[in-house]
């Protein structure tokens, strides 16, 4: 059975980044749990098996881009939101495009990556 929709999913390979958005989020109110994926297909796996009110996206992963999950979600109108944090902003159009609900430069943005998630919750 899913889970409700008060859970977070963190997609990100960099440990410390990783660890980071964690450790910034993990005592905002209205959370209910937190997952942390480090691949595609980990972040695939819990998707299949829990509802996401949000997900924090990389895109560039070690076994594909980020934007995959972004058309998983289009195809199966999964309504989720999701927040890019990449410095990949060459690809901010195409995530857009496939859904995500705002993009953040992982090179400056990460306090402002953290206030929205305060305001989804």
């Amino acid at each position: 059975m899913k889970s409700i929709l008060s859970n977070l999913l963190i997609v990100e390979d960099n440990s410390f980044i990783r660890n980071n958005l964690f450790n910034a989020v993990k005592n905002i109110s209205g959370i209910g749990s937190i997952r942390l994926a480090e691949s595609l297909q980990e972040a695939i796996s819990f998707l299949n098996e829990t509802n996401f009110k949000l997900i924090i996206l990389d895109l560039k992963l070690p076994d594909g881009n980020g934007i995959e999950i972004l058309k998983f979600f289009k195809e199966k109108q999964i309504e989720t939101k999701v927040f890019v944090f990449s410095i990949s902003i060459e690809l901010k159009k195409n995530c857009l495009k496939y859904g995500a609900s705002t993009f953040f430069d992982k090179s400056k943005d990460f306090d402002k990556l953290i206030e929205a998630v305060k305001k989804a919750y």
